[in-house]
C-alpha cells in the first residue's frame, strides 16, 4: 500500500481497500448499534427498558441488532385496536383500581394504544451524520 520511492502517486488494491472498508465499517456498525439501543432503552415505556440490548457480530460483514426481549414490545411498536380484556379463568372476574376504589368486572374494554415505534426513533436520533 506504500508509494514507490520516488513516485508521486499511490496503489490500492481493491482487496486492500475492501479489507479498510470492512474494518472501519465494523466499528461504525457497533457503535451505531450501541448507541441506538441505549436512547432505545431511554424511549421504551415502563419495563420494557430493561429488556432493550444490542447485538454486534463480527466478521467479513458486520451486523448490528437491537433486540427488544419483551413479551409487549409488538404491541407498543405497532398498537393496538379497541378490544376487551376477558379474565384468564373462565367464569372468573377482573380486580383493578379506580381512583381507589377496588372494583370487579367481567370483562372491560380497552381503548386501543398508538403506535410507539421507539426502535425506528433511537436509530433515527442516533444515526452518524
Amino acid at each position: 500500500m506504500a508509494a514507490p520511492k520516488g513516485s508521486s502517486f499511490l496503489t490500492i488494491s481493491p482487496q486492500q481497500a475492501g479489507a479498510l472498508a470492512r474494518r472501519g465499517s465494523a466499528v461504525i456498525v457497533a457503535r451505531v448499534t450501541e448507541r441506538t439501543a441505549m436512547r432505545a432503552a431511554a424511549l421504551a415505556p415502563g419495563k420494557m427498558k430493561g429488556a432493550v440490548r444490542p447485538i454486534i457480530t463480527g466478521g467479513s460483514n458486520p451486523l448490528g441488532i437491537v433486540m427488544v426481549d419483551h413479551p409487549a414490545a409488538h404491541y407498543v411498536l405497532y398498537g393496538t385496536r379497541p378490544h376487551k380484556i376477558y379474565p384468564k379463568r373462565k367464569g372468573g372476574v377482573l380486580r383493578f383500581s379506580v381512583g381507589g376504589q377496588i372494583v370487579f368486572a367481567r370483562y372491560v374494554s380497552h381503548p386501543g394504544t398508538k403506535p410507539n415505534n421507539f426502535l425506528l426513533k433511537a436509530l433515527m436520533e442516533s444515526r452518524i451524520a
